[in-house]
């Protein structure tokens, strides 16, 4: 049976290593773990499990607490304090929740043990190298996603000494985390460029690359960088080029077959880059019960339904946007002729689904449908990337499929952005066209898979941020991508849209359903391509939003640190624009 590399601190045989390892006191830890290359793997394996991204609704207090986060303009839910502006200073607190045992900040102590104190033990030097390249890498990591939210914080990268130190550290500048989290980026550099089966989920030196230069990306964009200095930019633009290149060097690419990304974990798939591996049984996903209809689902369902205002972000099969006359676009029968990538990911009323390998199934989401009478579809669609219709529903919180926090097709994007910015066009060029290409368009006029010729910096913007939507929709990236845009602006005083989907009079419910003497019901009967779908079916827009408009405030751009925080450390400074807020993380 194929070994997977897990994240959980195993026990095997070592009952010594687990007593020493269940230590309250880290720094107390039994000095012979850092003499047998077994005993220091499993410390850094515990590091990996906590530090570690995973699917948003799996994320609790045993990894970094980052559900808060899990908002886009492209579904429903969301925190509600984020949406509609209400948040205080105290409710995000992913800089130091929970208590001194749990939370990123006793994450990065136990990383800072492991790098001081694997250096007073016997393991061979190239050992050592190769645990602290993994352990800087989650360290710079644990930062990486701290700073996305609130700037600067203090950078601590030695254990501190609880009885002789002093504990009330300032916050570092924003400029000199990035720095510091690069550095540690680079010392991952020297890992693997694959890791062999038994250790699938290990950092490689691509990896590693990858994500520096998405932390570079992030501060030359508006959120930290609202003068535009192009030196960010172009610092930028070098990291992300070497990630693409060491990346191609190393024999990574594209995958094929985009719906299948997720799916398909044998040694073909060059696409991945970056994952939490998860095996159906000690480590589960249950990203399938959430997402999938409650009639497929074991007791989940309702989850990461796309907003209309989402479906109409694909182009048609040509590349154009629906707002081109000449793309074709069919505002009735709108699910035809799109980007493939459209079918991939959106399950819309009439559409074959064969959830629980049930073939040629037709997913229903009209007003009353049976079927999911006791959660009902909100939004007129139901999110089918990432979801495996092989699973039945008795087994969908036991899902197996690994959570893709980098792919290639993200380090091509990143490169786009920063190509743009820095005046190198073609280069942006290059990148969407491959990605689109990839994803079934057509090529057109002069290959560019339906991409307007000679665009300006702006346009090209525009297509970038619309193919991330695209492309990496529901991989957790869309937040991000509104907040270092500041793209939150644009959909401030606006509501989400959804799909309303009644039967149409005459017709009822119970007519559509009523079966014939196979069993077969009239509606799976019905012909959706065709006149049947206005014929029996009314189609209207809504808002999601029901209450009031979206509203995130310039503030919300970097979140204020918890009162707790400040009163346990008075030397920590509150950020500007929260109650006397005087640190700047624009520095």
């Amino acid at each position: 049976m194929r070994k997977i590399f897990s994240y959980i601190l195993l026990t095997a045989s070592l009952t010594a290593c687990s007593s020493i390892l269940d230590k309250t006191d880290l720094t107390g830890i039994d000095e012979r773990t850092w003499d047998h290359e077994s005993t220091a793997t499993l410390y850094l394996n515990r590091i990996y499990d906590l530090a570690m991204p995973t699917w948003p609704n799996l994320s609790g207090a045993a990894t970094l607490p980052t559900a808060i986060h899990d908002v886009s303009d492209d579904y429903n839910g969301g925190d509600q304090k984020i949406w509609y502006g209400t948040l205080s200073v105290d409710n995000v607190n992913d800089f130091f929740g929970g208590n001194a045992s749990n939370n990123v900040w006793a994450y990065i102590r136990k990383t800072n043990i492991l790098l001081t104190e694997i250096e007073k033990g016997t393991l061979p030097q190239d050992v050592k190298t190769r645990l602290k390249a993994q352990a800087y890498f989650l360290r710079g990591w644990m930062y990486f996603q701290l700073v996305k939210l609130y700037g600067g914080v203090p950078y601590i990268s030695h254990p501190q000494d609880w009885v002789t130190e002093n504990l009330f550290v300032t916050r570092n500048k924003t400029s000199e985390c990035i720095d510091s989290i690069a550095r540690d980026f680079d010392m991952a550099t020297s890992l693997p460029a694959t890791w062999g089966s038994s250790d699938r989920g290990r950092i490689t030196r691509g990896a590693a690359l990858g994500v520096k230069g998405r932390m570079l990306l992030y501060w030359a964009s508006p959120q930290f960088n609202p003068d535009n200095d192009q030196q960010r930019w172009e610092r930028a633009y070098k990291a992300n080029k070497a990630a693409y290149d060491t990346l191609v060097l190393d024999g990574y690419g594209l995958f094929s077959n985009f719906a299948n990304i997720w799916f398909e974990e044998a040694t073909g798939n060059k696409e991945v880059i970056m994952l939490r591996s998860f095996d159906g049984a000690t480590k589960a996903s249950t990203f399938d019960d959430a997402a999938r209809p409650n009639s497929e689902s074991n007791g989940g369902g309702g989850a990461y339904q796309p907003t209309w205002d989402f479906v109409k972000a694909f182009p048609t099969i040509d590349g154009l946007p629906i707002t081109d006359p000449n793309s074709g676009y069919d505002p009735v029968y709108y699910w035809k002729n799109r980007d493939p990538r459209f079918d991939a990911t959106i399950a819309y009323n009439g559409a074959i689904w064969p959830l629980s390998n049930k073939s040629g199934r037709k997913q229903w989401i009209y007003a009353g449908v049976t079927d999911d009478k006791s959660k009902p579809n909100t939004t007129g669609f139901y999110c089918r990337k990432n979801v495996n219709p092989s699973i039945i529903k008795d087994n969908t919180k036991l899902g197996k499929t690994d959570w893709i926090e980098m792919r290639f097709a993200e380090v091509m994007l990143n490169l786009a952005e920063c190509a743009n910015a820095t005046g190198r066009t073609q280069e942006a060029y290059d990148m969407l066209t491959a990605i689109r290409k990839r994803a079934g368009i057509r090529p057109g006029e002069g290959s560019l898979y339906g991409l307007k010729p000679g665009m300006s910096k702006e346009e090209m913007f525009e297509a970038i941020m619309n193919e991330r939507r695209i492309e990496l929709a529901f991989e957790g990236k869309r937040y991000d991508d509104l907040r270092r845009n500041k793209l939150f602006d644009r959909l401030n005083g606006k509501k989400r849209t959804i799909l309303k989907i009644a039967v149409k009079a005459p017709y009822t419910v119970a007519d559509l359903e009523k079966t014939d003497a196979t069993g077969i019901p009239l509606r799976d009967k019905l012909d959706i391509n065709g006149a049947d779908y206005t014929t029996y079916f009314t189609v209207t827009e809504d808002v999601l939003d029901t209450q009031k408009p979206i509203n995130y405030p310039s503030t919300y751009y970097f979140y204020a640190i918890p009162t707790s925080n400040i009163t346990r450390n008075p030397s920590l400074v509150q950020t500007i624009g929260w109650g006397n807020g005087t640190f700047n993380p624009l520095d």
